[in-house]
């Protein structure tokens, strides 16, 4: 399986707490830096040992993302999209406008051209700075 895994800058947990409702996903795993014993050579501060070390989701039943907090600052956004090919157009179109809140849509998501307007797909920056493709096959 072959997973993205995405680095944000202290909000891992709200962001993987977030995917998961809008996904109807699982929160397979998450560790913090404070559940891994410190190396007494670089003591972390308490807001370092809260941030996420590693978690885990699955956002569909064979897909999903791993995360973590980065400790250096990073920027949003980036050249990796996350395609989210889902079972139906209604899980789509709510998954894409829960996504497109406090977000940026780069593309509707509508049906696609010829020869493969038998789908749907649309493109959004999320809130958080990832950017999600998001399709299904549409509802005849």
């Amino acid at each position: 399986m072959i997973m993205p895994y995405l680095k944000f800058d202290g909000d891992c947990e709200e962001a993987f707490l977030w995917y998961a409702k809008i996904f109807n996903g699982e929160i397979q795993h998450m560790l913090r830096y404070g559940d891994v014993p410190e190396n007494p050579d670089m003591p972390m501060s308490a807001e370092q040992k809260s941030k996420v070390m590693h978690a885990q989701l699955m956002l569909t039943e064979i897909g999903g993302i791993s995360g973590a907090d980065s400790m250096e600052p990073i920027e949003k956004g980036g050249a990796i999209f996350i395609q989210a090919h889902l079972q139906d157009e209604v899980l789509a179109r709510k998954v894409f406008l829960e996504l497109s809140k406090g977000g940026t849509v780069l593309g509707e998501l509508a049906i696609n051209p010829p020869p493969d307007d038998s789908g749907i797909s649309g493109c959004i920056n999320d809130k958080y700075g990832v950017t999600w493709i998001i399709s299904a096959m549409r509802s005849i």
